[in-house]
């Protein structure tokens, strides 16, 4: 089939006469160039200026949900409903903190001096005070431009912290400048200072045994017991305010309390300024803050008696309005070792967590930002000794603890470090291209002062930085937007721009010979034409290929893949572009400079004259003059192919790529898709110490939510009972976390029997069975909003949404709100669960997982889905593989075509195709040994090296073309001429990706894999088997010099070879 479309392509294309226009037409366009190269050079950088005009339109896109997941995605379609109808409004920031002083092994987080320490920087964090006044002012500098300008940014105004200054307000508390979210009345925070009620007195004072029993005691309470749990005497260990649950247990509880109270800390109760106030008698002498709170839930007195203790009958209360849910230990304590005695004897980390509420504000550069969060949270990392961003004012004097080392995940953790990995990678960065441009300025010229490389080495690394400036302006012009992987072009350019001018180096050297050895010389302008002829084509097979290959890669539904493609597609054309009108006339430049023997770099001194091949050394340079004549490179090439040409060498050549494309099959087969965000922080980054040790002692499954979008509820009861039921059972859900169901709950509080609220309604098939639903619709929304406005569903609130906005409450609200039309139902709701961690490993269990789950639920309750923010990184994973299959195709499908169409000789071309496709085939392969999975990151890589693949195969191929002689003397041939420049290629990419593989960032790390990988593959393919390949199958071509001369058919030539190589 392949040798039928060449066929015909050739038929098409009259044989060659496409490639005989171009080169006429490269011909022209060199004679120009050499002829104009200082217009030439003005011209091009005007454009450039010209293309960069457009960075005042440019857009950059940061957001990893924005990059990676499929456009039309259902995870984005829900993600925007989720967003839209349960709006978050809570920053949560993780830490975990281990000893400071000792070696892992010997820590013992529980120790009473590492909970003091904690203690001491938990004030410290809640005594932070952000300055939103000058947080407005610096905007106002920033984006305020005149008097009127709109100003939303003064919602900052004033001093926040996390708890906020409380105030009266008409019998109320409110609090201003309070930054934490809340959890009801209370501050959303969880740590292990909660189970000492975080009391300043009781944690100071803390020995090992109280920590042990306050900690082994805390997951058993049936009630919550305001009290320390630290000490032996403390009413918490009352078996009657365990139970807390007949009237006497109650009423002897209180007994014990108010006993406790009076000798450990009397309280006061008084009115003051007609709002009862409590506090303790002498603050200085209280034992436990906890009767404080048991003291304002007494009578109004001037003392704290027995009967006013614990004032909470709570009468014919049902049970679930006095239930308890402790944060579980293991989820504050990591690495828990038992004794004899206590089950949780000693931890190696704890962890928790502070969250902040949301005041978020779009701005264009920025994207979403709440200063006063970024403040804060960068203020606590300090406390932490973390310098979250060293670059803000004011500077931090951020110590580490002597007792802690804390590690953490806060909201701006993520951009912090992404920001920080790339900034680190700056010197990388420019390390690779002062390696390129020190080995262009050996490669491209001699060791000799008027015929190094240095210049024209500078000019094919300022030809990458005009393409890159160029086509940023022309994207934002387009509105193209700019992902964080669009760095990556560098390297891309890199390799193809420095290939592409030893190319043409090296044609121009070439012709320069081939004049002098007929006797004659040739005027600059016709050696720049000649240049183009030969070395255009040469060049525009593997631009046309990569080009073509990523602008129709670009349709691909991964839209930092996408945007990827635009830009590396149009750099690559701008690129090739550059090369002619840039680096030829340069070269033209040069020739004229080394003519006249001027100094390389300093043109306004001249040396004696000498010729290419006679080089004298440069820089006080005091090596044997053999050195600076080099060559080594080039007969080395040229005797390593007369060896790999011979038959046995053929033989050794076949056998040995056949291994290792059987090894390359094999790893393909295996290789399997994954991707974790995590991956992008840096290796020493706080925040990947922190996944680290969340992994290896808090780890937990993914949590997720199953909505139920906007239907009818109560005829629906059926349905949402068993969704319960399939997510008790499924084994993609963990068991050890119980499913948070409104509904289930609801039921059990309406089906009690003691429930007078319910006691009328109907149930169907009965009160007590276990399918029991509401048989009334009017009675099932009345008995819902009830449970859903009281204490008893208060936990649930964040779970319902109703039709009618007025029935929405936020806070415990006896009567039904005026307004409320409770019959109109439910807007929507949601169960919670989290998701067993075993299914969610790597990406291919998590999308099997997400898809799976989804069909189910869908199926159990029409139009609900399971929502986690995780499922949109999870989305690119399903289809990761198809898109890089797709974009393969579509490479190959090109580079068939151009190959075809630029080296119009099936016989060449089919293997040049043929040695891509081993290429990459073996680069897929081996990616799998060196622990390089399928993602978003690695399929950018491996288009980039379809690129590098095409550059060192069809090079050779092209020269094999213009070659004469027998096959085997054509491919000798062709690596004599263009093979030091192949080589340079490889060596030069190689050396730059070296570099950049001592990054501490996934994306550099996975990048020098791929690309090493694929550069010594790849070379290895073009410079040694394609050779070997042509050498048997290529064929040969006669000169028209020898058929003029009459010389002997190159049958005898081979002879003649044969018998010298004996």
């Amino acid at each position: 089939l392949t040798l039928a479309v060449a066929n015909l392509l050739r038929f098409v294309m009259g044989l060659g006469a496409v490639e005989r226009c171009l080169e006429n037409f490269f011909e022209k366009v060199g004679r120009g160039v050499g002829t104009h190269p200082i217009k030439t050079l003005v011209g091009s950088v005007v454009f450039t200026i010209a293309c960069g005009g457009g960075f005042a339109f440019l857009s950059s896109e940061t957001r990893p949900e924005k990059q990676w997941v499929p456009a039309g995605s259902l995870a984005l379609e829900h993600n925007d409903y989720v967003s839209a109808t349960w709006p978050g409004n809570a920053r949560f920031n993780f830490f975990s903190a281990t000893c400071a002083d000792v070696p892992e092994s010997e820590c013992d987080i529980m120790d009473p001096k590492y909970i003091k320490a904690f203690h001491e920087i938990n004030e410290k964090v809640k005594n932070i005070v952000v300055d939103g006044d000058k947080l407005v002012a610096d905007l106002d500098d920033a984006h305020k431009k005149s008097e009127g300008d709109n100003r939303p940014w003064t919602i900052y105004a004033g001093d926040w912290s996390f708890s906020g200054t409380p105030r009266s307000v008409n019998g109320s508390v409110v609090f201003d400048g309070r930054k934490c979210s809340q959890f009801g009345p209370f501050c959303a925070k969880s740590n292990l200072l909660d189970v000492f009620r975080d009391d300043d007195y009781v944690i100071t004072n803390l020995n090992s045994d109280q920590i042990l029993r306050a900690v082994n005691n805390w997951e058993g309470q049936e009630t919550m017991c305001p009290l320390t749990l630290a000490t032996a005497d403390s009413p918490c260990y009352n078996v009657n305010c365990q139970k807390y649950t007949t009237q006497t247990e109650r009423h002897n509880c209180r007994v014990a309390a108010t006993s406790y109270c009076t000798s450990k800390c009397p309280t006061i109760t008084q009115i003051i300024n007609g709002e009862e106030v409590t506090r303790p008698v002498d603050m200085a002498t209280c034992q436990d803050r906890g009767c404080i709170q048991l003291g304002a839930l007494g009578s109004v007195t001037t003392t704290t008696p027995a009967a006013g203790m614990l004032n909470t009958d709570p009468g014919d209360a049902p049970e679930s309005a006095f239930e308890f849910q402790a944060t579980k230990i293991k989820t504050m304590v990591g690495g828990l070792a038992s004794d004899a005695t206590w089950e949780y004897a000693s931890g190696k980390h704890i962890a928790g967590f502070w969250a902040l509420s949301k005041k978020e504000l779009y701005c264009p550069k920025e994207g979403v930002v709440d200063p006063v969060a970024d403040e804060w949270e960068r203020q606590v990392l300090c406390l932490m000794g973390i310098d979250a961003d060293p670059r803000a004012e004011p500077k931090l004097d951020c110590k580490e603890d002597d007792l802690l080392k804390f590690s953490g995940l806060f909201q701006r953790s993520l951009g912090d470090e992404f920001g920080n990995a790339i900034r680190g990678d700056i010197s990388k960065l420019t390390a690779s291209y002062g390696v390129i441009i020190v080995y262009c300025a050996f490669m491209l010229g001699k060791c000799d002062s008027v015929h190094s490389g240095v210049a024209m080495a500078f000019i094919a690394v300022a030809i990458v930085g005009m393409c890159i400036v160029s086509t940023l302006g022309l994207m934002g012009y387009f509105q193209v937007p700019n992902g964080n992987l669009n760095n990556n072009l560098y390297f891309l350019l890199l390799g193809l721009g420095v290939d592409d001018a030893f190319v043409l180096t090296s044609e121009f050297l070439t012709h320069s010979r081939e004049a002098k050895e007929k006797g004659g010389s040739l005027s600059v302008p016709e050696l720049i034409a000649k240049t183009a002829r030969t070395g255009g084509i040469s060049v525009l097979i593997t631009s046309a290929t990569d080009a073509l290959a990523f602008l129709v890669g670009s349709t691909t539904v991964l839209p930092a893949l996408s945007w990827f493609c635009t830009y590396a597609g149009v750099s690559i054309c701008l690129c090739y572009t550059f090369q002619l009108t840039v680096f030829l006339p340069c070269l033209a430049l040069n020739a004229r400079r080394t003519a006249a023997s001027r100094v390389d770099c300093c043109c306004c001194f001249k040396v004696a004259e000498r010729s290419l091949d006679d080089p004298q050394g440069c820089c006080c340079c005091c090596l044997p003059q053999k050195v600076f004549k080099g060559g080594v490179i080039k007969k080395g090439l040229r005797k390593f192919t007369e060896q790999t040409t011979k038959p046995i060498g053929q033989v050794v050549t076949f056998i040995l790529f056949a291994i290792i494309t059987g090894v390359g099959i094999f790893g393909t087969t295996k290789i399997y898709k994954d991707f974790k965000l995590e991956w992008f922080i840096p290796d020493s980054s706080y925040v990947n110490t922190f996944f680290t040790i969340n992994s290896e002692n808090f780890a937990t499954g993914t949590p997720i939510t199953v909505n139920f979008p906007e239907s009818n509820a109560f005829s629906m009861q059926s349905n949402l009972h068993e969704v319960y039921d399939y997510l008790n059972s499924t084994h993609l859900v963990n068991k050890d976390v119980a499913v948070d169901s409104w509904y289930e709950e609801f039921m059990e509080w309406a089906t009690e029997p003691t429930q007078a609220a319910t006691a009328d309604d109907t149930f169907t098939p009965s009160r007590t069975a276990t399918d029991a639903v509401f048989g009334v619709e009017t009675e099932f929304y009345t008995a819902l909003h009830l449970w859903y406005r009281t204490n008893v569903g208060s936990r649930f609130r964040n779970s319902l949404s109703w039709k009618d906005e007025d029935c929405n409450v936020n806070a415990t609200v006896d009567a039904l709100p005026t307004g409320c039309t409770v019959t109109d139902g439910l807007k929507a709701s949601r169960f919670n669960a989290e998701l067993a961690l075993e299914v969610t490993n790597r990406g291919t269990d998590r999308y099997d997982t997400m898809t799976s789950m989804r069909s189910k639920v869908s199926e159990l309750y029409a139009g609900a889905f399971p929502y986690s923010f995780d499922f949109l990184y999870w989305e690119e994973v399903g289809i990761i593989d198809e898109e890089l299959i797709k974009n393969l195709a579509i490479c190959g499908a090109v580079i068939l075509v151009v190959i075809f169409a630029l080296v119009p000789n099936p016989r060449i071309a089919i293997w040049v195709v043929l040695c891509v496709v081993l290429s990459i085939v073996n680069t897929l392969g081996y990616m799998y040994f060196w622990d390089v999975t399928i993602s978003g990151v690695s399929t950018i890589y491996v288009l980039i090296c379809v690129g590098l693949a095409v550059d060192y195969a069809a090079h050779i191929a092209h020269m094999f073309k213009e070659s004469t002689g027998t096959a085997r003397e054509r491919a000798i041939n062709a690596v004599d001429r263009i093979g030091v420049c192949t080589f340079n290629a490889v060596l030069s990419t190689l050396l730059a990706v070296v570099v950049v593989g001592l990054s501490e960032s996934y994306v550099f790390r996975i990048f020098f894999k791929v690309l090493f990988l694929v550069v010594v593959i790849a070379g290895a393919h073009g410079l040694w088997l394609l050779p070997a390949i042509l050498s048997l199958v290529g064929g040969s071509k006669q000169s028209l010099e020898s058929y003029s001369a009459g010389e002997a058919p190159a049958a005898d030539k081979a002879s003649r070879i044969a018998a010298e190589d004996a």
